[in-house]
């Protein structure tokens, strides 16, 4: 219980959103988080792809990305897919 609190790892949103610069300036700062990713850890990186709030979640042990949408019937924003990959 004491070392769930290291499995946690944010990223600033600011850094990731559209605004922020250049595709490849917003992926080597998601980068430089999972670079650090030790063991089981995963990221929480919240996005606002225009409207409303998505949560993409990372796990870069596992090699998986999880986005959530509340909202039903949308498809995963081309611009945060193209973040993730690079």
């Amino acid at each position: 219980m004491a070392n769930m609190v290291n499995l946690v790892g944010p990223v600033d949103s600011g850094q990731v959103r559209s605004q922020s610069g250049t595709l490849s300036y917003r992926s080597k700062h998601l980068s430089d988080h999972l670079k650090n990713a030790d063991g089981d850890q995963f990221y929480l990186v919240p996005y606002n792809p225009g409207g409303h709030w998505v949560l993409i979640i990372v796990r870069p042990a596992k090699e998986t990305v999880n986005y959530m949408d509340s909202l039903p019937n949308r498809f995963v924003d081309a611009d945060m897919k193209n973040i993730v990959n690079t």
